[in-house]
């Protein structure tokens, strides 16, 4: 168990994690032929989170199906991504059904992605004095780090403040944005600026500064000891709209319409009788077990 300051708000990427649960586990199946894969591994994700952060405070956050802002201003946002694989999408109901039972808050917004809405729970949770565990796979999400914001690494089972962020990435959190508008992510298909790679990115950053402070003071990289800094130049002036809409796609919104108030995030009694029927029906005996054990599941 660990000790965390004040009290503590726990944000999960639940999307990132739907993917990731699936692939891991592809033969998981019921009695029924019905994929179990994702849903176990959901599952095993909270229960681990749970055991090891304890806290009344988290949301499982969706991404939503219909587009976002971002694929307006960019068609190609995220394009190359396959749709949904069918037996994932068989299982998203009854995840739902299941951490409904459970009691735990479950966020999905038409039209918004799931980072934005965990950016606005975040700074509004941060600022009613939480401290906020964000628990995701994906990069960008360490713009969002502060003191009071942190990333929490399931992996390596670590928390992620402003200096493991700049210790992992080679710059602070504040320039996240900053460095994918310059090298661009393929993850999401955001473009940044042709030629431009991690490296080259943070010697910009950390010689000049943010991406305005760097197409401000762009005469002065060729007077820097920059290996190609002519190149670099132009291909900055070439591409600057490239960079500007890269750091557009690439911000996440902390100011979503959203209802705040902390309860809604807060963990509710859960139906055991609906949980026991979920539990035998997709045959997570694992889960049964619990059921029956004064944890962090049953004693609410």
């Amino acid at each position: 168990m660990n000790n965390l300051k004040k009290n503590t708000c726990i944000l999960i990427d639940t999307t990132f994690y739907l993917y990731k649960t699936y692939y891991t586990f592809p033969s998981l199946y019921n009695k029924f032929n019905e994929p179990t894969g994702a849903i176990y591994g959901i599952l095993n994700l909270l229960n681990k989170i749970l055991t090891q952060y304890p806290t009344q405070y988290i949301v499982l956050i969706f991404d939503s199906k219909e587009p976002t802002f971002r694929h307006k201003i960019y068609k190609k946002y995220k394009s190359h991504r396959l749709p949904m694989p069918i037996n994932l999408r068989r299982q998203i109901m009854p995840i739902y059904q299941i951490i409904k039972a459970m009691g735990i808050p479950n966020i999905t917004i038409p039209g918004i992605e799931a980072d934005d809405i965990i950016g606005t729970i975040a700074s509004y949770m941060s600022k009613e004095n939480f401290f906020v565990l964000i628990s995701s796979g994906d990069k960008d999400m360490a713009q969002l780090v502060t003191n009071n914001i942190n990333l929490l690494d399931t992996n390596t089972n670590s928390i992620l403040g402003p200096l493991e962020i700049h210790n992992k990435y080679g710059i602070k959190p504040e320039l996240i944005i900053d460095l994918i508008a310059l090298m661009g992510d393929k993850s999401d298909n955001i473009p940044g600026i042709p030629g431009i790679g991690k490296k080259t990115a943070i010697l910009l950053l950390t010689k000049i500064g943010n991406l305005k402070q760097i197409y401000h003071n762009i005469t002065i990289i060729d007077t820097l000891n920059i290996k190609g800094s002519k190149k670099i130049t132009d291909k900055l002036i070439t591409y600057k709209n490239n960079a500007l809409l890269s750091y557009k796609l690439a911000t996440i919104e902390t100011n979503i319409s959203l209802l705040k108030d902390n309860n809604l995030f807060k963990i509710k009694k859960p139906n055991i009788t609906q949980l026991y029927t979920l539990f035998k029906h997709y045959e997570l005996k694992q889960w049964l077990k619990i059921l029956t054990k004064n944890n962090w599941l049953t004693k609410y």
